[in-house]
């Protein structure tokens, strides 16, 4: 265990508030990110002393809960110190740091005889109070995913650490001479939400409607397919005013349409 060791999440908190002010899916999945990121301060008294952090091996260890209306128990969690001070006041206790999952090993954990029933968890009761349900932490996850199938994803966007040179000279001359439609292109790394890897990423700057698309990114992959590695994808985006705009104004498209009296 780690024993009074504090620590800070800003990103939990603004999450939590985001979704506080607008319940939306968005703000949703942007919590639950959070949350199942995290680690919690969560209030404990030991049997005996806490002495430079660490406690003697026989300390029994009792978990810090309180109970809400309708009788029901909570384990106690805490972004960080400024909010767990709201809460102790006079007193101050130990704590240690349990992400969510430990926590829900907790509310599996056989507890003896007797002893009160404890129904979830509460984050940052004095504030924020977002209450968890065990059944709700058993599902998180599920939940988690639903969301982002469900909810537009978003991007991490950089320049790639080597220039796929080969596939962009293939597109150039693709695009020059079967798909003049496309003004210009930019070759980037994207990290979707939601996955580890990052993949290359296409922006196209084209004529005509977004419905043409249907046509003109398979066409696009086709092409690509011989010059990607088997382990590697590439995503298709259109250039709309919105999407990466800070990237691509900082970044050159490897391609150019050149406007011709003979086109």
């Amino acid at each position: 265990m780690e024993i009074n060791k504090a620590t800070a999440n800003p990103a939990v908190t603004a999450a939590v508030e985001a979704f506080i002010k607008e319940q939306t899916p968005r703000h949703e999945l942007d919590m639950l990110t959070a949350l199942m990121r995290a680690r919690f301060m969560s209030p404990v008294i030991f049997s005996n002393p806490v002495v430079d952090g660490k406690v003697p091996g026989d300390t029994k260890v009792q978990q810090c809960y309180i109970t809400n209306q309708k009788g029901e128990h909570y384990y106690l969690a805490f972004t960080d110190k400024e909010t767990m001070s709201k809460w102790q006041k006079e007193k101050e206790f130990d704590f240690v740091l349990l992400n969510l999952a430990e926590f829900l090993a907790l509310l599996n954990h056989k507890k003896p005889e007797n002893s009160e029933e404890i129904s979830g968890i509460v984050i940052n009761p004095a504030t924020h109070n977002i209450a968890l349900t065990k059944e709700m932490l058993v599902n998180l996850p599920k939940r988690h995913q639903q969301l982002l199938r469900s909810v537009p994803p978003r991007f991490l966007l950089g320049r790639p650490k080597e220039e796929p040179q080969q596939l962009e000279d293939v597109l150039q001359k693709f695009f020059k001479k079967k798909q003049r439609e496309v003004k210009e292109a930019w070759m980037l790394m994207a990290l979707r939400e939601g996955t580890k890897k990052p993949r290359l990423m296409l922006v196209v700057d084209y004529d005509g409607v977004p419905e043409d698309a249907k046509e003109l990114f398979p066409a696009i992959i086709e092409e690509a397919k011989p010059y990607l590695n088997k382990d590697e994808g590439m995503d298709i985006v259109r250039r709309d005013g919105k999407f990466g705009e800070d990237v691509l104004a900082k970044t050159d498209p490897f391609y150019q349409r050149k406007n011709s009296l003979f086109w």
